[in-house]
């Protein structure tokens, strides 16, 4: 059935993920959301700093929301750009083993280490869910000054974060098979 799908070209969803594409999707959208986030937070955060700066320095009246607001966007663009790093191969580790191994081993560990990530990753999304929900039905605030509801929002950030992670995993993960389908 699903050759008949490809041979006839339809577009469906469903036919997507069979060809693959979805995983294309995943990792695009990962991508942008990574790039243009960055830049939104990294604006944010510049632009609430000198205005927080410049009220408290100028003006002797500093804002009670800068500081927590800050925070917030840092922490949620932290989690969020968890998947962007993933899909980029940009995050920090050491490979001084991994890189002495001969190529098919170097193959086999990607595919164990990404299945390892998505299992840590599947917990992540469990025990993180398990804060956010109560968070999010409760209003959950900071109590400062301000009293926004930053905690929630960064709760819920947390699963969110991490299923984006697994499904670039995912992503990963099928290039990293075919490439020892294709080499092996």
């Amino acid at each position: 059935m699903a050759g008949s799908l490809r041979r006839a070209g339809s577009s469906s969803f469903a036919t997507r993920i069979i060809q693959g594409t979805a995983v294309e999707y995943i990792s695009l959208f990962n991508r942008k959301l990574g790039e243009y986030g960055s830049m939104a937070a990294y604006f944010a955060v510049f632009v609430i700093t000198v205005y927080d700066v410049g009220m408290r320095y100028f003006f002797q009246s500093p804002t009670v929301w800068g500081l927590e607001l800050v925070i917030a966007i840092a922490a949620v663009h932290y989690v969020l750009a968890g998947a962007y790093v993933l899909g980029e191969d940009k995050h920090v580790r050491i490979d001084v083993i991994y890189q002495t191994l001969p190529s098919r081993a170097r193959m086999v560990l990607d595919v164990v280490a990404i299945l390892l990530s998505m299992i840590f990753l599947a917990v992540v999304v469990y025990y993180g869910a398990k804060q956010a929900l109560p968070a999010i039905r409760s209003g959950e605030t900071s109590g400062g000054g301000w009293n926004s509801h930053a905690p929630m929002i960064m709760k819920a950030a947390i699963p969110c974060g991490a299923t984006l992670m697994i499904l670039e995993c995912t992503s990963r993960l099928k290039l990293a098979i075919g490439r020892i389908a294709r080499e092996w």
